[in-house]
């Protein structure tokens, strides 16, 4: 049982140190979801300094895994002291058992040597006075012989009482070690559970420092995307208002009156439009190209003009982070995008709006020539005889956004 008991001892440690290497654990992080915009330099510092913080817990997590394993390297070297307490224990009880068998045996020969000096002395007595002093010689070399034993047996008794002496101070010890050992065993129960804590959490912490690295990689990329002045072609989307609505031709039947104003019952075909107008609105899609970068003149303050700043007062510039850029824009518009087309000069302002200003190439249906809004009509006329298409070109300004901006509103 008590090899059983130290076999045990010597294996607990390894196996809680192997418990604490194959400790693992996975971690599912969550996102949160933030429906506000985003300001990409100020998000980016943010996620930066999430990041060096996580990884400073990380740092300081592994200082207390690597002290944790310092503490059972220690618990290992205190079970290989007991071990041997206990083996240097049990070599003293065996020299201990073999002096006191040695004793006793001495004592059972003390023992026989005075039977036999009971024997001879009762022999003696029986005896004639002619052999008295034969008898006396015996008996004397008998109690020699017992004092040699009862001085050895003396002797082997002083030796029992050092052993026992020095086993005495090897149980102190031994209990002394036994106190220890069940003292760091609970030591190393709560470490082990701080080791799987710890263990836990950087996982856990690992995983956020993922998340947050490509957060940061995102920010990174929208804020490289957003300052990029190199970008010569941007697709953009907008509004334009040109001057010339899209003519709807319909031939209506208008009563004839006579000189009293009575109807007549008789009916003039007349063309109309009946959507007549100066002005109308497109959906535009299309791309800018960029001819001028002109970024670095919006955003440098203005040279002081001693003969401006004596009747005008000074007009301060945008704010440096915007962009701005003068180019070409080529676009489609409507439901047939083939024969709708938007060219002209754009400006870019505040990173990603345009303003685009020049001529709209589309096919209308017109009136053939000879033919007016209003005018009467034969009656064996239809449309298809009065009407024809013809491209018209047309002036129109237009209001578009970069889809680019499209990114940075957070789904």
């Amino acid at each position: 049982m008590c090899i059983a008991v130290f076999v045990f001892l010597w294996a607990m440690p390894s196996l809680l140190e192997a418990q604490v290497e194959d400790t693992s654990f996975a971690v599912e992080p969550v996102v949160a979801v933030d429906t506000q915009w985003v300001d990409m330099p100020d998000s980016l510092a943010i996620y930066r300094s999430q990041v060096e913080s996580l990884n400073r817990r990380l740092d300081s997590n592994h200082v207390l895994q690597a002290e944790l394993r310092n503490r059972l390297h220690n618990l290992i070297v205190l079970k290989d002291s007991l071990i041997a307490s206990n083996d240097l224990y049990q070599k003293e009880v065996q020299e201990k058992n073999k002096l006191v068998s040695e004793q006793m045996a001495a004592m059972k020969e003390k023992e026989k040597l005075l039977a036999e000096k009971e024997e001879l002395y009762r022999q003696a007595m029986t005896s004639s006075y002619v052999d008295k002093a034969k008898w006396e010689g015996e008996l004397k070399a008998k109690e020699t012989s017992i004092d040699a034993k009862s001085r050895e047996i003396a002797y082997l008794q002083k030796d029992i009482d050092a052993k026992e002496l020095t086993l005495k101070s090897q149980r102190e010890n031994y209990e002394h070690l036994l106190t220890e050992k069940e003292y760091y065993r609970h030591l190393v129960d709560s470490l082990q559970k701080r080791v799987n804590a710890v263990e836990l959490e950087n996982v856990r912490k690992q995983e956020e420092n993922k998340y947050l690295a490509q957060k940061a990689k995102d920010a990174e990329e929208k804020a490289a995307i957003s300052l990029n002045k190199k970008k010569k072609v941007r697709p953009i989307q907008g509004i334009a208002m040109r001057f010339f609505r899209t003519p709807d031709w319909d031939i209506r039947l208008t009563p004839i009156l006579d000189e009293q104003g009575h109807y007549t019952n008789t009916y003039n075909k007349v063309i109309r439009n009946r959507n007549a107008g100066d002005i109308e609105f497109d959906f535009v899609t299309g791309a800018s190209v960029m001819l001028w970068d002109l970024t670095n003149y919006f955003n440098n303050s203005r040279r002081k003009d001693t003969a401006a700043t004596s009747r005008l007062p000074e007009i301060p510039r945008f704010d440096q982070k915007f962009n701005y850029d003068l180019g070409i824009y080529v676009g489609f518009g409507g439901s047939n995008l083939f024969k709708n087309f938007y060219i002209g000069p754009s400006f870019r302002f505040v990173d990603f709006f345009y303003i685009t200003v020049g001529v709209n190439i589309c096919e209308y249906e017109v009136l053939a020539e000879g033919y007016q809004p209003n005018q009467t009509l034969d009656y064996n006329l239809t449309l298809d005889d009065i009407t024809s298409k013809s491209w018209l070109v047309k002036p129109f300004i237009s209001l578009s956004i970069d889809l680019d901006f499209l990114s940075y509103i957070k789904k």
